[in-house]
């Protein structure tokens, strides 16, 4: 959906998991560099400029799991 790969999808999953770029490198065993390009990949394919409308987007498209209920 949208052109997003399996490796972006794996980005953005933890991208709404709140990581950072670093911590998401490290968690998929790829560069920091490496995870900036798949967050410009993201935000091309969504259209969007930035992390928060990313995600948000990704939810309400159903490509990442809905917010945990606060609680």
């Amino acid at each position: 959906m949208y052109g997003i790969t399996l490796r972006e999808m794996a980005v953005l999953a933890l991208l709404s998991e709140g990581l950072t770029a670093h911590a998401i490198g490290s968690r998929l065993r790829i560069t920091e560099k490496s995870v900036v390009k798949h967050k410009e990949n993201i935000y091309r394919r969504l259209r969007v400029h930035d992390r928060v409308t990313a995600i948000n987007k990704a939810r309400a498209l159903g490509l990442v799991s809905p917010e945990p209920p606060a609680g």
